[in-house]
This record gives structure tokens, sequence and C-alpha cells, in this order.
């Protein structure tokens, strides 16, 4: 079943090379503009598995008459609502307000910073007065209810998003043919599920430089790059600091000097300066945050491997010979635990793969490398893997580590490719300016499974660099 498939790829100049995303998967010429131009311009609502699309709406009523009922009710769940904020920082805000660990509050995916997003949050306990009381500038709560469960990372159906791309290349109505061939292919073929730039860091993708240098040992020089090392689109103030800290190694100084804007650099400057002991360091960060730089270094080997793919002229949507398919949830839905290996279409199961992937319901997996995987598993993927691995100068046993507190970096698999669902492309509107229209403004409306993510399908649009 293999087809054509060109290599269209990056230029040489962009940071998207940086952390793996070396290609396109269509065919359209690029319409550039610019995301987040403002916060309403991206918005992303959680979606629970029962269906629910959770409200952005701030005046959301919580149940007046809710009570806590002990011996049921274990938890204190509720829907927060962020502006231009990210997710840690909203649980550390939350940690403070309400006086309990860390551990106690939980949520079940992270969203994007410069958005507004809605998600469920849970806190262990009784804390429906409390939360009720709760007040802030850019985080406001609603649904705050008494529950027998709480949440779990990973316990989401996806992410409904409505984004507005704005100063697109030409006026709206000279690239409607072109939007529409898009949306055409994107349906069609669906496109790389890359893990995006803000896994990696927006301004400063260096997350997975940062968790390879963990995985092997080198302590000190994955603390100095997460510090010191300044990158191109990092505000002037910050970079200064970071060089000044490079050059004077005060950390006690460098602790009063901070700008606030670093509130993770504080936590690892602050235990610098009380024990130079840069392993201790980097675990002062929310353990989270430590679990997501490290395996960040995983999802970077995995965008390599499905850019290896697009180049070396193999599809992403269609099996060839030696992949490995899982049978989807339900249509362009998550992946579930039944899994093939296809044989180039004279294997026993293959008809019904075919049929499967054309009605949406299975997708190519690759691995994301652990020091569990076994790549004879993956026929399809174990020359590309074992080439990136030998460029990185990194084994599979490397990511063995005995931090109890971390993740276990066993290894697990992914979809290659992705299909959103109800995807709409219109014009926008200006904004704050209803109802007139943006004249080179571009509306996107669509739902993607979890761990997918939107910023990825919109660099098929606009292709910039």
């Amino acid at each position: 079943m293999a087809q054509n498939q060109q290599n269209k790829e990056f230029t040489p100049i962009s940071q998207r090379h940086l952390v793996g995303l070396e290609c396109y998967a269509t065919d359209t010429p690029p319409l550039g503009g610019r995301i987040k131009a403002d916060i309403s311009d991206f918005i992303v609502r959680e979606i629970l598995p029962s269906g629910e699309i959770l409200s952005t709406f701030e005046n959301e009523k919580s149940s007046s008459n809710q009570s806590f009922e002990p011996g049921k009710d274990r938890y204190t769940t509720f829907t927060l609502i962020k502006k231009n904020t990210d997710t840690i920082i909203a649980a550390k805000i939350l940690e403070k307000y309400l006086n309990i660990p860390f551990k106690f509050i939980k949520w079940n995916g992270i969203k994007d910073h410069t958005a507004i997003t809605s998600q469920k949050f849970s806190v262990k306990g009784n804390c429906l007065t409390k939360l009720k009381g709760f007040k802030h500038n850019s985080i406001f709560l609603t649904k705050i209810r008494s529950s027998r469960k709480g949440m779990e990372l990973g316990k989401l159906w996806g992410n409904q998003f409505t984004i507005n791309i704005r100063n697109s290349i030409k006026p709206y109505d000279e690239i409607v043919d072109i939007l529409n061939v898009w949306v055409d292919e994107i349906n069609s073929t669906g496109f790389p599920n890359y893990f995006g730039m803000q896994r990696f860091g927006q301004h400063r993708p260096n997350s997975h430089k940062i968790g390879k240098l963990f995985f092997k040992g080198k302590y000190q020089e994955a603390v100095e790059e997460f510090l010191f090392t300044v990158y191109p689109k990092e505000y002037e103030s910050n970079a200064l600091f970071r060089i000044n800290l490079e050059k004077e190694r005060n950390y006690e100084k460098g602790l009063k000097d901070c700008p606030k804007p670093l509130f993770y650099e504080k936590f690892v400057i602050e235990q610098l300066a009380k024990e130079l002991n840069y392993k201790k360091a980097y675990l002062e960060l929310p353990i989270s945050l430590c679990n997501l730089i490290l395996s960040s270094y995983q999802s970077f080997l995995f965008n390599k491997a499905v850019s290896r793919r697009i180049k070396n002229g193999i599809p992403i949507s269609t099996p060839v010979k030696g992949d490995v398919i899982t049978i989807l949830k339900d249509v362009k839905g998550s992946p579930s635990l039944v899994k093939y290996k296809y044989e180039g279409g004279n294997g026993w199961n293959d008809k019904n793969i075919e049929k499967a992937v054309l009605r949406e319901r299975a997708s190519i997996l690759a691995p994301i490398l652990g020091y569990k995987s076994n790549l004879a598993d993956f026929p399809a993927f174990k020359d590309i893997y074992m080439k990136i691995l030998d460029e990185e100068q990194f084994t599979l046993s490397d990511f063995m580590q005995n931090e109890r507190r971390l993740y276990n970096f066993e290894g697990t698999n992914r979809a290659i490719s992705i299909r959103p669902s109800n995807l709409n492309v219109s014009q926008a509107y200006i904004t704050n300016n209803y109802p007139n229209l943006d004249l080179k403004g571009i509306k996107l409306e669509f739902s993607l499974p979890k761990g997918s993510y939107a910023t990825i399908l919109l660099n098929e649009l606009r292709k910039s660099s």
C-alpha cells in the first residue's frame, strides 16, 4: 500500500529543526500568518472521556447546595479556566492558597500557556468552601463539586480548539481555494503526530537537551543548560540575567536578582545557593516538570524518526511492510491496546488492517524509546532509530535511572499521524470588533485526541520558519 510522498522540509534556519520537526506532510503553499497575537486567538477546551466539552466562561455557577460526604467523597473537583498562565504554575498558586501538598493537586493534561484554556482539576479532601472563595486575575474556578474520584494525567478524550491566524500573506478571499485544498489533504491523509514546540520550550527549545544530559548523568551540564543558555526569542532582561549568573556563579545574589518570569529557575538557584549539588538542584523543580523535561528527549527522538520516515519517501498514513498498526478506540480517536503487524498486503489480517485504515479506525505506531524498547518489534522503524541513536551517541540503557520520584522511562508507542475531527476553516473576526471580519484572518475549529498538538496542524497551513 505504499504511496509516493515528497520530502517537504522546513527551511534550515527554522528553530523547529532543533526539536526534530523537519518535514511537512501537505503540498499547499505557505500562508504564513501569526498565531497567538492575542490570547483570545487561541482557545482550548478539554474534552472529557464522556464527551463533555468544558466551557471557558468564567461566570458558570457551581452547585450551591453541594456538600462533602465523609466516607463517600474523597476529592473536590472543578473546572479551571486560565488565561496566559502555565498549568503547573496555576497548580502551584492553588497549592499556596489551599496550604496543601502539591501532590494533592491533579489534572488531566497540560494546556497551552499563551491561550484561554479550560481543564478539569481535583484536590484531595474537602476544599469546597475555600475554593469557592478563590480569586485571581488570570485563573478562574467553576463547577466546584465533591467527588469520589480525582483527576489523573491522561484521563481525557482530547481537546477542542478555536484558533485565529492573523496577517496571512494574502487576503482571505484570495486564499480560499488553497484553504479548501488544504482541508481536503488533512482530512484525507492527516498530519504528522509530532510533539510541538511547546513540548520543548516555546522561547527556549532546550528541554530535550536538558533531559538527555540528565539521562547521561551530566547533572552540572543539565543545570547549566537550564539556567545559562540564552536563546534568540528570550526577553532581554532574562537573557542578561542568565549571562551574568553564568559569569558570576553567585547563586545567593542570583536568587535576589532573578526576574519574576523565571519562576522555575528560582527553584534551582535557591537550592544551589544552599548546596552545590546539581542533581539535587534539578530535582527541586516540581516533579511533574522534572518528568516533562526528561521525557521531552523521548519526544525529540520520536520527532526525528517521523521526519526521517517522511524524508525517506515513506507515507505516514498508509502502512508499509513491517509497520505496527493500532486499532483506534473510536474514529480519529486515541490508540487502543490492540496491535497488528502489517505484512505488505499478504498477511493473514492485512485486508482488515487496510479497511480499518480507510475507515479512520487505525493508525501506524512508532516506539517512544525507553530502556525496555525492542526495536525488532517495529521493523519499519528499526533502521531509522538505530541511525538516530548512533548520531545522538545514546543507548536505550541510558534511559534507566534510580530516582524513585521520577517516571519509569521504559518506553511506549505513539501514532505517527493524526486526523482532526470536525475541521472547519472560515474567515476570522477582528479582535474585540465583532462582527467585522479580519481581511487577513483565518479561523480554524477542530478537535484532537489527547497528546496531539494543534500547533503542528497550524504549521502545516502556515509553513512558517
